[in-house]
C-alpha cells in the first residue's frame, strides 16, 4: 500500500494555523460537522461537482527542493477526482473507487484496478473522503481532531488501523468557507501538500467531465 500512496502523490507532482495544535483538540465527526465544518460541508452536500485549481508539492527527505506541479481538478461525488496537471507537463491522473489511471498525451501510461489491487480501494476511499469532508466515513479508520480560529478551521486525522498508520502519520485539512489545503505526513518523514484555489461548486457534471470517469 505504501508504494501505491507514494504513486498517487508523485504522479500529481501551509497551514494557516499551527499544524501541531490541532491534535490537542479531539473531536467526533458530529462535533466537526456541527462546528468548524458546518459551512463547507453544507456546500459540498448540496453540490455534485467541485472544480478549481491546485498546486501540488511533494517534499522528499532525499531531495532539497520540493517537487511542484500545477493544474486544475474536478471532483465529482460518487465518481472520483481528476487531477489535470498542466505544469511542468500535461497529464491526467484519475482516481475513483474502482481504480486509478494516468493519461499522458492522450495515452494511458498507468492503470490499476481496485479489484486486482485492494489497496487502491483503500487509497481512493481516504482521498475522496478527505476531499468531500466525509468525516463520518473516516472516523472508522481515523481519530479525528479539529479547531477553529475566527473563520479559519483545521481538521486533523490520525490513522487507527496499523496498515494505514504504516503509510502515513497524519492528515491535516485547512479551510474557511471551503477547503483550502490538504497536507499528508508520511510515516517515513516525507510530506505532501495540495493547495486549492478558485474553487467553485456546481449541481451538474459536464458531459466532458462525465466521460473522464466512465471510460
Amino acid at each position: 500500500m505504501s508504494r501505491l500512496i507514494w504513486l498517487c502523490c508523485i504522479l500529481l507532482a501551509p497551514s494557516l494555523v499551527q499544524a501541531d495544535d490541532v491534535f490537542a483538540h479531539s473531536q467526533t465527526a458530529t462535533q466537526l460537522l456541527q462546528g468548524p465544518l458546518q459551512q463547507p460541508s453544507n456546500s459540498l452536500r448540496v453540490a455534485q461537482v467541485m472544480r478549481g485549481k491546485f498546486v501540488f508539492k511533494k517534499f522528499l527527505s532525499e531531495i532539497p527542493k520540493p517537487l511542484i506541479s500545477r493544474g486544475t481538478f474536478v471532483f465529482v461525488k460518487g465518481m472520483g477526482v481528476d487531477w489535470h496537471t498542466q505544469e511542468p507537463f500535461d497529464s491526467d491522473f484519475v482516481l475513483t473507487a474502482t481504480g486509478m489511471k494516468q493519461v499522458d498525451a492522450g495515452k494511458t501510461t498507468m492503470q490499476m484496478s481496485a479489484s486486482e489491487q485492494p489497496a487502491v480501494r483503500v487509497i481512493a476511499h481516504i482521498f475522496l473522503s478527505l476531499l468531500s469532508l466525509d468525516v463520518e466515513s473516516l472516523q472508522s479508520s481515523f481519530s479525528l481532531y479539529g479547531m477553529q480560529q475566527g473563520k479559519q478551521w483545521q481538521v486533523g486525522l490520525k490513522p487507527t488501523i496499523p496498515a494505514i498508520a504504516s503509510v502515513f502519520r497524519d492528515a491535516i485539512v485547512n479551510g474557511s468557507a471551503q477547503v483550502e489545503s490538504l497536507t499528508l505526513h508520511d510515516a517515513n518523514g516525507d510530506r505532501t501538500e495540495i493547495e486549492f484555489s478558485d474553487v467553485q461548486y456546481a449541481n451538474q457534471i459536464g458531459t466532458d467531465e462525465r466521460s473522464i470517469f466512465v471510460k
